[in-house]
């Protein structure tokens, strides 16, 4: 009914039902079919044409968006529970493949830049790159073998973890996935690849000025469970003047761009919501990215992203591995000189505190 030239359903229906407008839904169905032989369709011995590619892959978007069992579409769909399944974890696989290289990048230095104007006119912070932190998708079907190391004591059921940079777009610039959630925020950072371009030199300059200091590279606002790293920007937890009122004020209500982007992630694809059914944490892992990389495209879609254009760096660009880097990252001086700096540049802004 969505497909024909006649449909019954306006754009906009579409767009709630499959979380995305028709124009990148058939985008998406024809670079699969041109990637994975599987999505075509074929005739049996028979002479029976099966299922089309459009079928598979909305059977697919359906178990996503919704969080249904896969089989609740052998009726309205005629696919077995099998070829469901099927179809969900070869689509999440293609998706992560066709996609993952653009819409799970690190920051360009375009990109950077564009975070860097938004951020400081919405925030009044310069130099923020985003929001980190973690969420956890609880794993209903956990082994037995692995309920021990997978459960925490606030949570009820097995998780995983899923760590994140948001920015002020909700688009996720950084998606790691796949710690076993007993482990905290700092366990899921220390074996977290989101300073590895950094330390192979391979990530791009983007310095910045504030209270005439200038520092090398950008900061992510985090929650007091964070290390005080120079790549970090923490409240005061204990704020005293009006000028550290203000600056935990201002960074306190810029990290809910990153709570606003865990509930859109959720609410728009309801199997993150609820408990995985899958027991492989391989095809967990591969539909958590495929949710991530479709949230992304989407934005960008929508006309929603701040960086929709995905511009490389030219290798003349990288700087060189610098042998002090770890020590410059975890460096607590510069730390804590960043948060006086953003203190005197936001301390005198008009905010109730």
């Amino acid at each position: 009914m969505y497909f024909v030239d006649e449909s019954l359903f306006e754009d906009d229906v579409f767009h709630t039902r499959y979380r995305m407008s028709k124009r990148l839904f058939l985008k998406i169905v024809e670079d699969i079919i041109g990637a994975f032989p599987w999505f075509q369709s074929s005739s049996n011995a028979a002479g029976i044409r099966g299922l089309s590619a459009i079928q598979k892959c909305t059977c697919a978007l359906r178990q996503l968006a919704y969080g249904n069992l896969a089989d609740n579409y052998d009726e309205w769909l005629a696919f077995s529970t099998r070829t469901a399944r099927e179809c969900l974890d070869n689509f999440c696989i293609a998706i992560k493949y066709l996609y993952g290289e653009e819409y799970l990048r690190s920051p360009t230095s375009h990109d950077v830049a564009c975070l860097y104007e938004v951020h400081e006119a919405r925030h009044h912070l310069p130099g923020m790159i985003g929001s980190i932190d973690c969420t956890h998708w609880t794993w209903r079907n956990c082994p037995h073998s692995l309920r021990g190391q997978y459960h925490r004591g606030d949570h009820e059921r097995p998780t995983i973890i899923l760590e994140v940079v948001a920015s002020y777009d909700l688009w996720f610039w950084h998606a790691y996935f796949g710690v076993s959630g007993s482990n905290n925020d700092i366990n899921v950072l220390k074996q977290s690849p989101l300073f590895i371009p950094e330390v192979n030199g391979k990530f791009p300059e983007y310095a910045f000025e504030v209270n005439g200091h200038r520092y090398n590279r950008g900061y992510y606002l985090g929650d007091g469970i964070y290390p005080p790293w120079s790549c970090f920007l923490k409240a005061y937890a204990y704020p005293v003047a009006r000028k550290e009122k203000i600056l935990k004020k201002l960074q306190e209500s810029a990290r809910k761009d990153i709570e606003r982007a865990f509930g859109l992630l959720k609410n728009k694809w309801a199997i993150i919501n609820r408990p995985a059914r899958m027991r492989d944490k391989e095809k967990i892992t591969n539909a958590m990215y495929a949710c991530v990389i479709l949230h992304n495209m989407i934005l960008k879609d929508d006309g929603n992203a701040i960086s929709p254009v995905y511009i490389r760096d030219p290798p003349n660009d990288l700087r060189a591995t610098d042998p002090n880097f770890l020590h410059q990252l975890c460096n607590e001086e510069t730390h804590y000189m960043l948060r006086r700096d953003i203190m005197e540049h936001v301390g005198d802004l008009d905010v109730d505190v």
